[in-house]
């Protein structure tokens, strides 16, 4: 089948081609000749074409207005840099607890840090062990239906969330930075997601051969455990092994050598995490039509770690989510937040706010509010960073400190500015322990939660 454009001129157009009114040239004319009837479109078109779209756009004054002061502020830490990975929600994670630990270790803090490798390794064999699962226990033997479910769409994928961080330090448990460091493959996601990725697929297709043969299902499984042993080689060679014991040797805030010896990532965990992640729980604006504040939703698709099969979450007013981050961070704990940060953001500035460009008055940009744009699939949860500190005027808050993972080079030394107006508009969810929510809240987050369509 041949596509083509036809155009006719002025006395001959088709004005409607299957239904649809097509534009027509004598419209264009009319466009152009009302564009350059302004002579101030001509200027901002050439400054766009030579400077591009945020440098002629941008507001000063609102940098201005965001300077970096808060009034309630966390101690800084070393900040990671997750490069061209998919690894936020992982240093995002390891940031809201890092503190704690290093507090229990009797370390400074910019000497202390958590291997990211050390996760991921185990976060990817994990995840092909449920595209294994799903296949398995799927009634069907039908492929194009194992395809048409989605199970093979993203198999091994690097994303995750602060359920799937606690999945795998709960089962797991960590290490330090130098026991595992991150390895060159560690900071690229996407060469290593394209080849494991493959492998999975390829396995999956045996064990759904295996199922049309009629295997029992303890015969499939021994296939799959195979699998699973040349699934743990390779990311082994990528990432390299994770240890079953290691030494820790650090110098203490007195002065003092420390040596753990022989210790596992378990005990790790155990000894030093004194704060129960388990008791965090996701706490969420995400508003839609008909949608109730107060209500406890899930999201149905599944996480599979360490028995966590759902997110659940408590849906609430902005302003909520914004007094019990506050609450989180009087206890000097971050709190993990879920954002989207791909509008109205300036990484040299270091400035999220909804009044960054002035793309209204030169470009004729049209905001969506929340709720559309969550809908018509403009703005998601895509990134997870963790809230610092905050500035607090009149008893609310005026601006956020931020810490992102792309190391301390961008931003202002790795930190975001956020307005309050931006926390409105595209935050989704704040990570909070249990013990900040109110008596209502808590009392909501503990009933039976509503499925999400």
């Amino acid at each position: 089948m041949i596509i083509g454009i036809v155009l006719f001129n002025n006395k001959n157009e088709k004005e409607y081609v299957n239904g649809m009114k097509e534009i027509q040239l004598r419209e264009i004319k009319e466009f152009s000749k009302k564009y350059n009837k302004n002579n101030e479109n001509k200027e901002i078109e050439n400054k766009i074409k030579e400077y591009g779209i945020d440098k002629v756009c941008i507001n000063r004054r609102v940098i201005e207005e965001n300077p970096l002061i808060f009034n309630l502020e966390l101690e800084e830490t070393k900040r990671y840099d997750q490069k061209e990975s998919l690894r936020c929600w992982a240093f995002s994670g390891i940031n809201v607890i890092k503190r704690n630990m290093a507090d229990n270790l009797n370390i400074d803090i910019m000497q202390f840090e958590l291997s990211d490798n050390f996760i991921v390794f185990f976060h990817r064999l994990e995840k092909a062990n449920t595209t294994y699962e799903k296949v398995i226990t799927e009634k069907t033997i039908d492929l194009e239906k194992i395809v048409e479910k989605g199970i093979l769409k993203d198999p091994v994928e690097e994303v995750g969330n602060w359920k799937t961080f606690i999945g795998i330090v709960k089962k797991y448990g960590l290490v330090p930075m130098k026991v595992m460091p991150t390895t060159y493959e560690g900071r690229n996601a996407n060469r290593v997601t394209n080849l494991f990725s493959e492998i999975v697929r390829s396995n999956a297709i045996t064990l759904l051969k295996l199922k049309q043969q009629n295997k029992n299902i303890i015969e499939i499984r021994k296939v799959k455990n195979k699998m699973l042993e040349e699934n743990y080689e390779f990311l082994s060679k990528v990432y390299g092994e994770p240890v079953n014991t290691f030494n820790y040797e650090y110098i203490n805030k007195n002065g003092d050598k420390i040596v753990l010896k022989d210790i596992t990532p378990n005990q790790f965990v155990e000894k030093f995490l004194s704060i129960d992640i388990q008791n965090f729980v996701f706490i969420s604006n995400v508003p839609k039509k008909n949608r109730e504040y107060g209500q406890k939703l899930k999201n149905p698709q599944s996480i599979n770690i360490n028995k966590m099969k759902y997110v659940e979450y408590l849906h609430i007013t902005s302003e909520e989510l914004k007094q019990l981050t506050i609450k989180q961070l009087k206890d000097n704990i971050p709190v993990m937040v879920g954002i989207y940060i791909r509008k109205f953001a300036d990484k040299y500035s270091g400035i999220l706010d909804t009044r960054l460009y002035n793309y209204e008055k030169l470009l004729n940009y049209k905001a969506l509010n929340k709720e559309d744009a969550m809908l018509v699939g403009d703005i998601e949860l895509h990134h997870w960073m963790t809230i610092t500190g905050v500035q607090i005027e009149e008893g609310k808050p005026k601006r956020w400190k931020v810490e992102d993972s792309y190391g301390s080079q961008e931003k202002i030394n790795g930190y975001y500015i956020m307005n309050d107006n931006y926390f409105d508009k595209y935050v989704f969810t704040v990570i909070i322990n249990k013990k900040y929510l109110s008596s209502k809240q808590l009392e909501l987050y503990n009933k039976k939660g509503i499925i999400e369509k």
